[in-house]
């Protein structure tokens, strides 16, 4: 991974989403423009919902290995 990205939490993408949209009312950006990062924030919220569901499926396994 490059050394400048960050990974995203879910409030910080909703809070993007926010800033969006107070952008939009005040015509600081365009709908177009909204609409990219929003479906950017949708990709983003789908693959860490992903990943969080993967990491506890993946800890409940070990658990139920530990127990036997």
């Amino acid at each position: 991974m490059d050394k400048d990205t960050k990974t995203l939490s879910l409030e910080e993408i909703n809070e993007l989403l926010s800033d969006a949209l107070i952008k939009v009312s005040t015509r600081k950006i365009s709908l177009k423009q909204a609409g990219a990062i929003s479906k950017i924030a949708l990709s983003l919220t789908k693959n860490i919902v992903a990943v969080d569901l993967k990491n506890r499926v993946e800890f409940l396994e070990q658990a139920l290995k530990a127990k036997r």
